[in-house]
């Protein structure tokens, strides 16, 4: 496998072992997040776990909310029911600020 490597300007022949592969892999990843800004983590996660509850069927992301909540769960779905207003409230306009 080649790459063009800038410092030397020209292609460059690479032969890794599989675990040389993971540890570029993971210097890759820690380099990418020690960069980011608190704000662009959040976003990041956020986006992340947007996508992974997202792609649970019902009965599994109750499940998981269960496991998260534990004993907060009723109060959470009271809440989201619009037993409680002012926190639904709150949750909309987080997400309304989230999609500027």
């Amino acid at each position: 496998m080649k790459y063009y490597s800038h410092n030397k300007c020209k292609d460059v022949e690479v032969d890794l072992s599989q675990q040389q592969w993971d540890d570029l892999r993971e210097t890759y990843v820690e380099c990418i997040v020690d960069n980011m800004s608190t704000k662009d983590l959040v976003a990041y996660v956020m986006d992340d776990m947007t996508d992974y509850v997202k792609k649970l069927d019902d009965a599994d992301f109750l499940e998981e909310c269960n496991n998260y909540w534990d004993d907060g769960l009723d109060d959470v779905l009271e809440d989201i029911n619009g037993e409680s207003p002012d926190k639904v409230d709150t949750i909309h306009q987080r997400r309304e600020l989230d999609a500027l």
